[in-house]
């Protein structure tokens, strides 16, 4: 049945990014292990696995499919942006590819029974990746704001019409009456002014996940600590699933690679700041037409990858 529903996207693209003589391996988000089982199955038998997630069921799942590979992996429940504390001092600097695959599962949205499928009604409205810490949706609502809804709304989701939907939201979460994604559902969709009703959706459940996960500020913190882990020549790769991590993944990028702030028109470079990285693809790589027609959710990922360098 995993093997069934989980796919994992742009695999090709992923395998073509890995080092040959790589050791050590990171994947920063192992969900259902697609990912980590092709790549190890890819490598000779002294290569090791790190595997990181906040989600304890998919770390469940990783186990099970990665089994065969015994003490070669291990599995971490905790954040990728705070993997150089599990890594410790022998590894640090000497990963080969690091993988952070930014977008939610098919396990999460068929079968989690936490609400990130806004076509789930009977689902709760948790939207946690990690149930065993922080506060559930229906219960982060019912203390914010209508200002705070309303900048969420629009800073994640892009969504049009924010004010009037923070507003409906706040009303419905004071009078406890948002329990379910049906709930949720019921509550914004007078709201919807026109226009792609799935889309009105997705962008109001993609902004308040990212709120109750904290995902940006979790991105930004990651994206550093996997730079400072790999060694000389190391890959790290991210598919992102939505331009607001892939614009902060390609800046980030642009900024390692040059990183220099010396005004323009000085002959030489006096801020002393060295290149980190060196992008290895310019722009973003899209999954291939049939890639989408067997796996529709791979419609929206973006590969970006960049290579190490070593600063003196």
């Amino acid at each position: 049945m995993t093997d069934r529903i989980h796919k994992p996207v742009l695999l090709a693209e992923v395998l073509a990014l890995v080092p040959a003589t790589a050791q050590l391996i990171v994947d920063c988000t192992i969900g259902g292990g697609g990912h980590a089982e092709a790549i190890l199955s890819k490598l000779d038998s002294e290569v090791s696995l790190i595997g990181f997630d906040r989600d304890v069921d998919a770390l469940a799942t990783a186990k099970k499919r990665l089994a065969n590979y015994g003490s070669r992996v291990v599995l971490i429940h905790d954040s990728y942006a705070n993997l150089d504390r599990h890594l410790g001092v022998p590894r640090i600097g000497n990963v080969d590819f690091a993988l952070l695959d930014l977008g939610l599962s098919s396990l999460q949205l068929e079968t989690s029974n936490r609400g990130f499928a806004f076509q789930k009604p009977e689902d709760s409205l948790d939207l946690r990746f990690d149930r065993t810490s922080g506060e559930p949706l229906r219960v982060k609502l019912a203390s914010t704001s209508t200002d705070e809804l309303k900048k969420i709304l629009r800073e994640y989701g892009e969504v049009d019409n924010a004010g009037r939907i923070a507003t409906a939201i706040a009303a419905a979460a004071r009078e406890e009456r948002l329990q379910t994604v049906a709930d949720l559902r019921e509550t914004v969709t007078p709201c919807f002014r026109g226009g792609k009703r799935n889309q009105f959706l997705a962008q109001i459940w993609q902004a308040l996940r990212i709120w109750v996960n904290d995902e940006l500020h979790q991105l930004e913190i990651g994206l550093s600590k996997v730079v400072e882990c790999l060694r000389p020549d190391g890959v790290m790769a991210v598919i992102s699933f939505h331009s607001l991590e892939d614009r902060m993944v390609k800046e980030f990028f642009r900024l390692q690679e040059n990183p220099c702030t010396c005004p323009r028109g000085l002959p030489v470079c006096v801020c002393g700041r060295k290149p980190v990285l060196e992008r290895i693809t310019r722009k973003a790589i899209k999954p291939t037409e049939n890639e989408i027609e067997t796996n529709s959710r791979a419609r929206s990922a973006r590969l970006r990858a960049a290579r190490r360098l070593a600063v003196c």
